[in-house]
């Protein structure tokens, strides 16, 4: 089920209110303040489904909390994990607090009093889960609230970038498909929050881990001209045919996981203004490329351009 708030469709006299019934609506019963009800602006689109539900919100400066009376009222216990997209956003819970900056995460608990502080024009992803999902995994887990989880390097940039790219599969018609990708989702969450503390945690899936811990090597050493799939499979533990096999239930391999990294990671430079002063063979060599000519090939084939005509769009 979908749903959206936008304050833009309600009189101005009453967004804040509008607002706070959302916010309500939409993840738990909580506070909500600002110092300016009389021009607020805030949107939240949000998808629900049957293990979590995930949204995407936006607004001006405010405060949330949840207070004992709200937890006393409430019989259901979530998870909540915030994504922070675009500027800041302060969790605090158990006399933790977490300052989120963009790309990071952190975990909070419905069942104990936590406020959010929320910066002028941020933007959030949240994923909200009961908490029998997140704990048949990591029994730690109510102790790991409110602690920042870089999402811009190792592990934690791949549960970043695995929460948004699965948020997009996550209406999609097939019943089984969505319970696969919901479970998946949750297996990434526990284990970021598990690398962070370095607790056991059970996935719904044991290769599921094996792929995540390949994943973030790959993703980590796309620099490094001598990645292969030799490499992965050593740093692992375990022998390339296996490792291989794992992949193969994804439709690829080890070594068709590092060339896809490193044309997405070419692609997405060439395409980024930043980087118009570096030229093409630069950025091939930043993501590993050693061998220009077998380079273009591979891009040719993959974006059905060459380099260069994709980065002046011709």
């Amino acid at each position: 089920m979908q749903a959206r708030y936008d304050t833009e469709e309600v009189d101005a006299r009453d967004r804040f209110s509008f607002w706070r019934d959302a916010v309500c609506d939409s993840y738990v019963q909580l506070g909500c303040e600002t110092d300016n009800r009389q021009n607020f602006r805030g949107l939240i689109d949000i998808s629900r489904h049957s293990a979590l539900s995930i949204s995407r919100v936006s607004g001006l400066a405010h405060r949330v909390e949840r207070r004992k009376r709200d937890i006393n009222a409430s019989t259901d216990s979530y998870f909540l994990l915030s994504l922070q997209t675009d500027k800041t956003s302060r969790i605090t819970q158990f006399g933790n607090a977490a300052l989120l900056r963009t790309g990071d995460m952190a975990l909070y608990s419905s069942t104990d009093p936590y406020a959010l502080d929320l910066a002028e024009n941020f933007s959030q992803t949240v994923v909200q889960l009961s908490a029998d999902k997140l704990l048949d995994r990591l029994p730690n887990a109510r102790v790991l609230t409110a602690r920042r989880i870089d999402g811009t390097q190792g592990l934690g940039k791949l549960v970043r970038q695995n929460i948004l790219a699965f948020a997009e599969h996550l209406n999609s018609e097939n019943t089984t498909q969505q319970e696969l990708v919901q479970e998946t989702l949750i297996d990434l969450i526990a284990t970021g929050l598990a690398a962070e503390s370095q607790a056991a945690v059970e996935l719904s899936s044991p290769e599921q881990h094996v792929l995540l811990r390949a994943k973030a090597m790959v993703s980590d050493n796309l620099s490094n001209p001598d990645l292969n799939r030799d490499l992965v499979a050593r740093a692992i533990g375990m022998s390339v045919r296996r490792l291989n096999s794992i992949f193969a239930k994804e439709g690829t391999s080890i070594a068709g996981f590092i060339r896809q990294k490193r044309l997405d990671g070419v692609a997405r430079d060439l395409s980024d203004p930043r980087y118009d002063a570096q030229s093409i063979s630069e950025i091939a060599f930043h993501y590993g490329f050693s061998n220009l000519q077998s380079f273009s090939t591979q891009f040719r084939k993959h974006f059905d351009r060459s380099p260069r005509a994709f980065r002046t769009k011709v």
